[in-house]
């Protein structure tokens, strides 16, 4: 199973033979194992050459730029050979009936993993009865969604009740949830929740990226929020699952304090340099760790990879239905 690669240090991304290093500006060396790993995220300032992205294209290897605070940049992702009869099915299930049926299906998974943590959280505390009673009576709605405008309303409902459940969840006297909060966060929680849903979204797109499908077209969130905006879609189904319930357990373990953050004006917070390296850490262990899944057993990463599949097999005629994946505990 590939890795992923994180860089935290500015400096000359460099071609070694037939390997890369990062050259700090105290002249440190730090040697990046190519052969293990297929996605390499920056959070400083690189500079790399031609030289550089030709091993890039070679091993697979897809780069990815942030900033200090976790906003998306850019990407660097290798050569990539599309079948034209598959960008034409994708194009033709996104102006067909297929489009409402996707999307309703992607919204459907990403309530049902809602409930999937409601319902885990539910048998420790015994405190979320109504908001999971509240969530359902959207679920049984959903079938009878016929737009996306109005899928898009009832997906934000039901959020609008799911993030009211965080500080039922939250034990920590040191952290207020509140309401979700985004460019800018506005407090702890939401600071954590942006910083993590831009790696799942990172992760997310550099699988799709080497998969048939263009991250151009999406079901759901359409040219709403960027080009690429594939990616949304899929990891809204995920959230619940890999990030928030990350989260939630770590503010409960009490794995951050005030020192993993950094405060602003006017109420703005973002994780410092301490704070993103135990996120980073916990969240690389959670997608090392295995599931079973029928018969077999998935890692957290293979399951991003496999749904990216599901969805390009139903487009491909591959699959009759599109069954994204539902959390159970």
């Amino acid at each position: 199973m590939k890795k992923v690669f994180y860089l935290y240090k500015s400096g000359e991304l460099l071609r070694k033979d037939y390997s890369l290093v990062l050259q700090e500006k105290n002249g440190n060396i730090i040697y990046i194992p190519i052969e293990q790993i297929n996605l390499i995220i920056c959070f400083n300032d690189i500079t790399l050459n031609k030289r550089v992205l030709g091993i890039l294209n070679t091993y697979s290897i897809s780069i990815f730029f942030f900033n200090y605070y976790g906003d998306y940049i850019g990407r660097f992702t290798p050569k990539k050979y599309s079948d034209g009869k598959i960008i034409v099915n994708q194009v033709n299930s996104y102006c067909s009936e297929q489009r409402i049926y996707i999307a309703r299906r992607i919204v459907q998974t990403e309530i049902k993993n809602v409930l999937a943590l409601l319902k885990y959280y539910d048998k420790k505390y015994h405190l979320l009865h109504h908001i999971i009673e509240d969530i359902n009576k959207y679920l049984i709605k959903l079938e009878e969604v016929e737009t996306i405008e109005k899928l898009f309303l009832l997906e934000a409902q039901v959020k609008k009740i799911y993030y009211s459940s965080f500080d039922l969840i939250i034990k920590n006297p040191n952290f207020i949830f509140k309401q979700r909060s985004f460019y800018p966060p506005l407090n702890e929680i939401n600071a954590l929740l942006s910083y993590g849903y831009a790696i799942l979204y990172a992760n997310v797109l550099s699988d799709i990226d080497r998969s048939p499908l263009l991250p151009q077209i999406s079901y759901l969130h359409s040219l709403s929020k960027q080009s690429d905006s594939l990616q949304f879609d899929l990891a809204d189904m995920m959230k619940p699952i890999f990030i928030d319930r990350l989260i939630l357990r770590m503010i409960n373990r009490q794995q951050f304090n005030k020192s993993h953050f950094e405060y602003k004006e006017n109420g703005v917070c973002y994780l410092n340099k301490d704070g993103i390296k135990i996120f980073l850490n916990e969240y690389e262990i959670l997608m090392e760790k295995s599931i079973k899944i029928g018969e077999r057993y998935y890692s957290y990463r293979n399951i991003i990879t496999r749904e990216v599949y599901k969805l390009s097999n139903y487009i491909e005629g591959k699959s009759k239905y599109y069954k994204p994946y539902v959390m159970e505990w």
